[in-house]
């Protein structure tokens, strides 16, 4: 009887219809991308999404808004500044070409450097996390693209 009931089991659970999403490959290609704000955070964004797309059937146009704030992290006693922190909030809207649905998200990353005392030190530091929280930026939203899309 056991055995009866853990082969019905598993006869249900394989047969339920799911189907796991491979975010390994990307499913669409871009045909149209149009940025809006901070030119070089988009100019990273643009470059992985457009490496990233191939030719397919599910050809989207894409329109991709940035902003960056930075903000004061820490002060010392002697009111200096030490830490940073950068948030970057990138407001994406998807076309399907073929359906002419639209998809809306916004995604956002934050991340903090450190004051140097040298300005120059200071501005490299700065680069360096723009450049990593943008590359990070562009693979939520080719996951969110993929997910939006394995939808429907």
């Amino acid at each position: 009887m056991k055995k009866l009931t853990l082969l019905l089991l598993i006869l249900f659970i394989s047969g339920c219809g799911f189907k796991v999403v491979n975010m390994s490959e990307n499913n669409f290609y871009i045909d149209n991308l149009e940025a809006k704000g901070n030119s070089k955070i988009n100019f990273i964004i643009r470059n992985n999404l457009l490496k990233s797309s191939k030719n397919s059937a599910n050809k989207i146009s894409l329109e991709l808004e940035t902003k960056k704030t930075r903000n004061v992290k820490e002060k010392n006693i002697k009111n200096e500044i030490t830490k940073y922190e950068i948030l970057i909030i990138a407001n994406t809207t998807i076309e399907k070409k073929i359906d002419n649905i639209k998809y809306s998200f916004t995604v956002s990353s934050i991340g903090d450097y450190n004051a140097a005392s040298q300005n120059s030190t200071t501005k490299n530091n700065e680069k360096r996390l723009i450049k990593i929280l943008s590359n990070n930026l562009s693979e939520k939203i080719i996951r969110e693209i993929n997910l939006n899309l394995n939808d429907s």
